[in-house]
């Protein structure tokens, strides 16, 4: 507990007593008796503190209806307080939110604190068992109950000769009663290693599961994410991706504020394999624009994403998958990767069948993404590259060519791809003393595909030597 709410605590329990109310500290305290009396007293909070029958209520607010305020019994009181977060039969909404809803709020204003403190409770308890549908506009009347709430806190806590535990809770949290009233929580939520435990303190509230407090708390704690310095979200991510998990009702939100914090950071050409694989399970493949859900992010957070898939698809290509590659060739790729809008990877059956956890792994993680390359060798692998406006066609297995086209060699729908689909001089963009040509690997190669690439209008921002300290050096 803070110094202030200590503070907080004590004063509002020591103004109610006088100067001359003094403890006689002489004899030892009985502490089993004590501790059999808290006991009883937890025993009678929760029975005090108990929703009534639904027809209890109902038969209440009949009552009301039909006779007025003057003849309501203390139990009858307690009822309309209860009933404030409650659908009547044959209505369509909160009580709250009814002319009786808004003529129970009006007494309550206008009441003295002996009937306040009668009905606080079940009032507190409709205020937080309301959902974010119900109050995200702030209508009026639910600003009125929380102000009867703030007014009358130090009153009731004042006047109970033993607090209750939500008495100490709603002291603790003063804010919880204002307009911010999760802002104070967010740090905690995110920070706690145990995600129930601030449930648990806040748990003599009672609280509903889809209380307006639970739903603010979470948006509230993906605002935050804006503002965070870059050490502390690298740090939150994991606990925020977990949260996405737990609440797919928040997902697509949570997704869009940590893709664009992770633009923004300093590691943002680095793949974040989780997120890259949440992302594609929530909106799809962001290289197809038929992917409608990445409009939810900024172009060049898209562009981002767009770049650990081209990057993961290399890596994986040149390093992972294809031991008999020529790894020089991913340093060649790579510097084109702010040009590349589309990568696809085709496995051939020693990929597709490999057992090595690594492998099986981006099969898992690019499930849906991936396609099969028949007629080839069983180690043969491909990848197509769409730079600028031209696909590109390249092979791990040395005696493949590179095959540049204008247009998708390929049905996209197939999961099935031969290997003469992927290779067809006929219409090849290269061309050399008049012919068309797929280009090799041999010699001084990487001259050879500038200069070929540079003909159909393609070039790097890059220096080519630029690339060298990108991990896949010469072996």
């Amino acid at each position: 507990m803070s110094i202030a709410n200590l503070r907080r605590r004590l004063e509002e329990k020591v103004s109610g007593y006088s100067v001359g109310d003094v403890t006689n500290t002489k004899f030892v305290k009985p502490q089993r008796l004590l501790k059999t009396l808290s006991v009883l007293e937890q025993k009678f909070d929760d029975l005090e503190n108990s929703i009534p029958l639904d027809e209890k209520i109902f038969r209440s607010i009949s009552k009301l209806e039909s006779s007025g305020f003057e003849h309501l019994t203390r139990r009858d009181w307690k009822n309309l307080a209860w009933a404030l977060s409650k659908i009547l039969p044959g209505t369509q909404e909160k009580l709250l939110f009814s002319d009786i809803g808004k003529r129970i709020i009006r007494n309550f204003q206008q009441s003295e604190i002996d009937l306040i403190g009668l009905v606080y409770f079940p009032l507190l308890y409709s205020y937080f068992a309301l959902e974010n549908e119900d109050v995200k506009n702030k209508p009026a009347i639910w600003l009125q109950l929380r102000d009867v709430l703030n007014t009358n806190r130090s009153g009731v806590y004042r006047n109970s000769k033993q607090p209750k535990k939500w008495m100490s809770t709603l002291v603790d949290y003063s804010e919880i009663l204002s307009n911010s009233p999760t802002k104070s929580f967010v740090k905690r939520f995110l920070q706690d290693q145990d995600s129930s435990s601030l449930s648990r303190e806040l748990e003599s509230l009672q609280m509903a599961p889809n209380s307006w407090f639970w739903d603010d708390l979470i948006k509230s704690s993906i605002k935050s994410i804006k503002d965070m310095n870059e050490q502390d979200y690298l740090k939150v991510i994991p606990r925020f991706i977990g949260l996405a998990e737990q609440k797919a009702l928040y997902a697509a939100d949570i997704l869009v504020a940590l893709l664009e914090r992770y633009a923004k950071t300093s590691e943002r050409e680095k793949v974040h394999e989780v997120l890259k694989c949440l992302a594609l399970n929530q909106w799809g493949n962001p290289q197809y624009d038929s992917s409608a859900g990445w409009n939810n992010v900024n172009p060049d957070t898209k562009r981002m994403v767009i770049q650990w898939f081209v990057r993961a698809d290399l890596e994986a290509f040149f390093k992972l998958f294809s031991a008999s590659a020529d790894v020089n060739r991913f340093n060649y790729w790579i510097k084109f990767i702010d040009k590349i809008s589309f990568s696809q990877i085709f496995l051939g059956p020693s990929a597709l069948q490999s057992q090595q956890t690594q492998h099986k792994k981006f099969r898992e993680l690019n499930r849906g993404r991936l396609k099969e390359l028949m007629g080839s060798t069983s180690s043969n692998n491909a990848f197509l590259l769409k730079i600028e406006n031209v696909y590109i066609v390249d092979f791990s297995d040395t005696g493949n060519a590179c095959y540049a086209y204008n247009y998708l060699p390929y049905k996209d729908k197939n999961r099935r791809i031969l290997i003469g689909e992927l290779k067809n001089k006929n219409t090849v963009l290269f061309v050399k003393d008049g012919k068309k040509i797929a280009l090799s690997h041999s010699g001084d190669w990487e001259a050879r595909f500038d200069k070929h690439l540079e003909n159909i209008g393609i070039s790097s921002n890059q220096h080519r030597a630029g690339n060298r300290n990108s991990g896949y050096g010469r072996k």
